[in-house]
């Protein structure tokens, strides 16, 4: 609903990624950088080679992602501005834990384990938990998606490079149309792990980028690796929509679905929900699109809450992330999503809500 809760939440839909840490305020403290960062940002071709092997590398990288043991810090580069953090992962007992750090300003943390994502933010002494989030800054894959995602992009792998001292294979992933990003991913020959990652638009411009600049892969990692450095007994804490449920439950009803909305081809309905805004008084309906590999969200709520703290009104970006806000009668929704600004303008346009 409003600029400031939309840019934080950094489209709520999605990943840990670059989009997903905003989410818990982890990439808040950017350091602003000099020069053009995406004239270079696909540099390091090489022959094309089949698409079947492109999207092999993808099914590798997939399962790496989920299973390895690593530790490095990787930097996210977006809008002449880069960011650093750490990262700790591991899969023990057939769960992923995982810890992210800011290295930029304040030490804020996100811990995720099993089912549950704790964000921490030192500095005003407040912890928010909730349902898991998509793992890591990094575009995720699900393997079983793939032939329905080569419907909608061309998998090709292009050729090796270095990054972080390691050798890896350059894959392109090419959108078919122009209401979706081109990714560029450079997996780790040896281990499979995505090392870098750039996404550009239909121009070839990027739009934002992650990757490592020191990675590493311990045989093992302490479990307390993945404890939160800060105590947390004088923190306030904000527990999970679980907590919530008896408030929830009237906002469902008084907050209205979607109607009709111009969905690009590919993209499905995964959630719907009514969620509570973390340090507000209010809740927003939040109904999540994806087709796979692109995420977008739609969140709608009443314009007069006095704790909005502004309204949206047309577009606005942060790095690969587009936003579009629109009204319907007395309710506001605003489109957020990694997708380029056109198609978060085209669903904010062709959006009407149900009638309560």
């Amino acid at each position: 609903m409003i600029v400031s809760k939309v840019s934080s939440l950094r489209y709520g839909a999605g990943r840990l990624t670059a989009a997903g840490l905003v989410l818990c305020g982890l990439l808040a403290s950017p350091m602003v950088i000099s020069g053009d960062s995406s004239a270079n940002a696909f540099a390091g071709g090489g022959e094309i080679r089949s698409a079947r092997e492109g999207r092999d590398w993808i099914e590798k990288m997939s399962a790496a992602m989920q299973n390895l043991t690593y530790t490095g810090t990787f930097v996210y580069i977006h809008d002449r501005e880069v960011e650093s953090m750490q990262i700790f992962h591991s899969k023990m007992g057939g769960v992923e834990h995982e810890r992210l750090v800011s290295l930029n300003g304040e030490a804020r943390e996100i811990i995720r384990n099993a089912d549950s994502v704790v964000c921490i933010w030192p500095g005003t002494k407040s912890v928010i938990v909730s349902k898991a989030q998509p793992r890591t800054p990094f575009p995720t894959f699900d393997p079983a998606q793939l032939t329905e995602l080569e419907e909608h992009y061309r998998f090709r792998s292009i050729g090796r490079a270095r990054v972080a001292g390691r050798f890896a294979e350059v894959i392109d992933i090419t959108p078919l149309d122009d209401y979706r990003y081109g990714y560029r991913l450079w997996v780790d020959e040896e281990k499979f792990l995505l090392l870098r990652s750039a996404m550009s638009d239909s121009t070839g411009r990027m739009v934002e980028q992650v990757m490592f600049t020191d990675v590493r892969f311990p045989a093992t990692m302490p479990l307390q690796m993945f404890a939160a450095s800060t105590k947390g007994k004088e923190y306030k804490w904000m527990t999970s929509v679980e907590d919530l449920k008896p408030v929830l439950a009237g906002s469902a009803e008084s907050i209205p679905g979607i109607h009709e909305l111009a969905l690009p081809a590919g993209f499905a309905l995964v959630s719907n929900k009514v969620t509570p805004v973390a340090g507000t008084g209010f809740t927003v309906r939040r109904l999540m699109y994806s087709d796979g590999l692109a995420s977008l969200s739609v969140f709608i709520s009443d314009a007069q809450d006095d704790s909005s703290g502004g309204i949206l009104h047309g577009a606005t970006a942060m790095g690969a992330v587009n936003a579009y806000g629109v009204m319907r009668d007395k309710w506001h929704a605003t489109v957020v999503g990694e997708v380029p600004l056109a198609t978060v303008r085209m669903l904010g346009e062709s959006l009407s809500l149900k009638e309560l």
